[in-house]
This record gives C-alpha cells, structure tokens and sequence, in this order.
C-alpha cells in the first residue's frame, strides 16, 4: 500500500490522527460540558446578560481548542514534509510559514464566532424549554412562586446537566476533528507544493457517502471532496451538511 508523506499507509495514518483527536477531545469535553452547565443554571436565574457571558467563555475554551489543534496537527504536517524533502531528519523546530500563521489566525476567528454563535444558541433555546415546561407545570399543580422558582432550578439540574453532558461531547469531538483536518489542509496548502489529497474513510462501520469518498481518486489540494451532495474541503468541513460533519472521524492524507 502507498504511503503518505508523513511516512505511514492511508489506514494507520487515519488511525493516528483520530487517536490524537479523540485524546484532545476528551481533554476538552469536561470544559465545555461546565459552561453549558453553568449557562443554563444562569438562563434559569434570569442573569444580566446571560448570552453575553456565555459567548464569551465558550470563545475562550474553543479559541484555546483550535490553537492546539493546529499546533499539533498543522505542525506535524509541515514536519513530515520538510523531512521528506530533505536527506536527513532534521531537528530544527518545526517550521511555519507567514501563509500558514495567516490562515491560521483567520480560521480559527471566523470559526470560533460561527460555532459559538451556534451553540450559545442551542444552550438558550434548550434552556427556556426546560423553563417554560417547569412553569406550565408549575401553574398545573399550584405551586408558590417560591416552589416554581425551586422545580426550575431542579429541572435545569437534572434535564440541563444531562443535555449539557451529551452536547459537550459531541460538540469537542466535532471541533476537535474539525479544526484537525483543516489545520492540515492549510499547513499543506502554505507549502505551495503540488500535493494531492485523499479522503480516508474511518473503517468500514463509517457512513456510507464517507466510504465512498474514500474510495474516489485523490484530488489537488485545491478541490473539494464529493461526499454525499456536500462539497467538502476536507473531513470535518465546517461549509458542509451537518450529517456529513458530526461525529465524523476520517481523515485527509496528503502526498507528492
């Protein structure tokens, strides 16, 4: 089997790179899980500016996600390249270029606002539901305004803590890949070297458009994936349909 340029064949180079998202993942989970926790404990008191608040802590934790992703995994994309382009292994620090630095910055500003906007969204709408629910309950059973202010609290606790569980999850694993796969395409892409990628399917358990994907050529760095009806830059694209994006776990391989 071919190997890629950071040295390994197409299979175990999709298992490394979801091995060193998932452990990123898991190292971000718990951070995001608590704010969700803690913003909907806030929406339930009615806080000044809730949303505010939320955005902001949200911003950090993803902001701080996405400069590790791109440390890890842009870092060692350009590494494998500047040794395969050389006669020996070098031992310098890994190098960026001002193109890759740039792109960086800029993608993980833009994205860091869209996916907050999006999930301080989703925390809000959820936690008013679980309020409104608890009030027509509330009004149901004629309870004090003391008691409705105690079953809400108890609700955001119980109902809350488990939605902000399954979405802390989900969304540090989405981000993580996310920002994984596109801080590859950007460091492959800086070098201005004539490189093609390939889709790398995660196994045969993955969704069937992913497995076809996987199947296809590879194409230049500068053209889109077809999976499914999404044109995807690389795996993870935040652009694409959500059922292609979520809790996916392929991976892009580069070569010369």
């Amino acid at each position: 089997m071919p190997r890629l340029i950071t040295g390994l064949t197409p299979v175990r180079e999709q298992a490394l790179q979801e091995r060193l998202f998932i452990a990123m993942s898991n190292r971000y989970e718990g951070k995001i899980t608590r704010e969700i926790a803690r913003a909907m404990r806030s929406f339930a008191r009615n806080d000044v500016d809730a949303v505010t608040i939320h955005e902001d802590r949200l911003k950090l934790i993803l902001t701080r996600l996405y400069a590790e992703s791109f440390k890890t995994f842009g870092r060692r994309l350009l590494n494998s390249i500047v040794k395969s382009q050389s006669d020996h292994e070098t031992k310098n620090d890994i190098p960026e270029t001002p193109q890759f630095n740039l792109a960086r910055q800029i993608w993980i500003r833009t994205q860091s606002s869209l996916a907050v906007t999006q999930i301080a969204g989703t925390t809000e709408k959820q936690s008013l539901n679980i309020i409104r629910l608890a009030l027509d309950e509330s009004v149901a059973e004629g309870l004090s305004e003391i008691q409705a202010g105690r079953l809400i609290q108890s609700r955001i606790n119980e109902e809350g803590g488990q939605l902000s569980k399954l979405r802390g999850r989900m969304i540090a694993r989405t981000e993580s890949h996310s920002s994984s796969n596109a801080s590859t395409q950007m460091a492959a892409k800086s070098t201005r070297l004539p490189l093609k990628k390939q889709w790398i399917a995660a196994g045969p358990r993955t969704r069937d458009t992913h497995l076809i994907a996987g199947q296809s050529a590879p194409v230049a760095i500068d053209q889109p994936f077809l999976v499914g009806n999404s044109l995807l830059m690389q795996p993870g694209d935040p652009s694409g349909e959500a059922k292609e994006v979520i809790n996916c776990r392929c991976a892009v391989g580069y070569s010369l």
